[in-house]
C-alpha cells in the first residue's frame, strides 16, 4: 500500500485527479480509490506519443469501470517550448473543469522523484530556498487547493505498488535531450534509490525553514489582475518569490535573468512582452498583457487613479476591468477604495 499524504483534506470533498496513464497517475488512482476518497479524473491528449489514442482510451475505460467522470482535452499541436505549453494548457484544462464543476482540490501525481529532479536542475542555475524546493504538497489556488499525496514517495515504490495494474510508459522520458530527463538518468534516479529516506528527511526540514523565511500573503484579484501587499523595499527576495508564483499559476515559468531583471527594474516592468509588473505604494501588480493596453484613459479616471497611487502601468488593466463590470467613473472611484488599492 502507497502512503499518502493529506488525505484529511480530501475526504468528503470534491477531488479531480490530473490522470495521463502513466505509473504515477495510475497508482495514485488506485491508492485513493483503496481508502474510499471520491475523485473524477481528467487527461490531456498532446497527439505526440503514438500511445496517446490508447492512453485516453484507457482512462476513459479505467473512469467507466469505477463509476468516475473523465474529463478528455485534445490539445492543438504544440510547435515550440513545448514544456511551457504543455503545463499551461493542461492547468487550463483543470481549472476549467474546477470551475464549472465545483470540484475543491485538484489532485497530482509528483512524487519524491519530482521534487529531487527539480531540486538539482535549480542547484545547477543558481537558485534561491524557495526556488529550490518547488512546488508544495498542498498549494493554495484561487477557488481550490493542488494537493500531492505521494510528494514523499520514491518512485521505486510506486512501480512495486503498480505491478497488479496497467500503465504505459512515456517513451520520452529516456530521451535525454530534454534536460530533465538527463538530470533524471544522470544523477537522480540512483541517488534516491540509495538515499531516498534522507531526502524525504531534508524536505521537511527545508518546506519548515521556507515557512518561516516566505511567509504565506493574502493574493487578491481584480477581474486578470494580481496584486498582493509589499513591505516597502524591505524585503525584495520575498517579493520576487510571491511575483515567481504568480506567474507560475498564470503559466509562465521565470528564468534566472529574468529573475535579475525584475530586481534590477524594481518590480516596473514587461515580461516576454505578454505580462506586465508593475510596484504601487502598497501592492505589487502581475497581469496578463491584453486588448486593455489600447485604452485611452477618461481625464477623470486618470486624476482616481493619480489620488489612490496607481501606478501608470497598471491603470489601463484596471480601467478595462471595471468597465467590463459595467462601472460609471463614480463607482470605479468607489469600488477602488473599497478595494483598498
Amino acid at each position: 500500500m502507497l502512503t499518502l499524504e493529506f488525505t484529511k483534506n480530501l475526504e468528503g470533498r470534491k477531488n479531480l485527479l490530473g490522470f495521463s496513464g502513466g505509473v504515477d497517475s495510475v497508482g495514485l488512482f488506485h491508492a485513493l480509490r483503496a481508502r474510499g476518497i471520491g475523485f473524477d479524473i481528467a487527461i490531456v491528449d498532446y497527439g505526440v506519443r503514438m500511445s496517446a489514442k490508447d492512453e485516453v482510451a484507457y482512462a476513459q475505460a479505467l473512469a467507466d469501470e469505477h463509476k468516475k467522470q473523465c474529463f478528455i482535452y485534445h490539445a492543438p499541436k504544440i510547435l515550440k517550448n513545448f514544456e511551457a505549453k504543455a503545463r499551461a494548457i493542461r492547468y487550463g484544462f483543470f481549472e476549467e473543469i474546477i470551475a464549472s464543476k465545483g470540484y475543491a482540490n485538484l489532485i497530482l501525481a509528483h512524487h519524491l522523484n519530482d521534487r529531487f529532479e527539480w531540486l538539482l536542475m535549480q542547484l545547477s542555475k543558481g537558485s534561491s530556498l524557495g526556488t529550490l524546493l518547488g512546488f508544495d504538497g498542498i498549494e493554495d489556488r484561487r477557488g481550490y487547493q493542488i494537493i500531492r499525496p505521494l510528494i514523499n514517495v520514491p518512485k521505486s515504490l510506486i512501480y512495486e505498488y503498480c505491478n497488479a495494474y496497467e500503465f504505459y510508459e512515456d517513451t520520452t522520458n529516456t530521451d535525454t535531450s530534454y534536460k530533465r530527463n538527463a538530470f533524471r538518468q544522470k544523477y537522480a534516479n540512483e541517488f534516491i534509490k540509495e538515499y531516498s529516506a534522507g531526502v524525504r528527511r531534508s524536505f521537511q526540514y527545508l518546506s519548515e525553514e521556507k515557512s518561516l523565511l516566505y511567509p504565506k500573503t493574502a493574493l487578491m484579484q481584480l477581474g486578470s489582475i494580481y496584486y498582493f501587499a509589499h513591505n516597502g523595499d524591505n524585503n525584495d527576495t520575498l517579493s520576487l518569490y510571491r511575483v515567481d508564483k504568480i506567474l507560475k499559476q498564470m503559466g509562465y515559468v521565470l528564468s534566472a535573468p529574468q529573475r535579475q531583471e525584475i530586481l534590477k527594474s524594481r518590480f516596473s516592468l514587461e515580461i516576454a512582452q505578454q505580462y506586465t509588473i508593475t510596484k504601487g505604494k502598497k501592492h505589487i501588480f502581475i497581469a496578463r498583457n491584453c486588448k486593455h493596453l489600447s485604452l485611452c484613459l477618461p481625464k477623470r479616471f486618470k486624476n482616481i487613479a493619480r489620488s489612490l497611487y496607481l501606478p501608470p502601468k497598471i491603470r489601463p488593466f484596471v480601467y478595462g476591468v471595471l468597465l467590463e463590470m459595467g462601472l460609471g467613473i463614480d463607482a470605479m472611484a468607489e469600488y477602488l477604495r473599497a478595494k483598498d488599492l
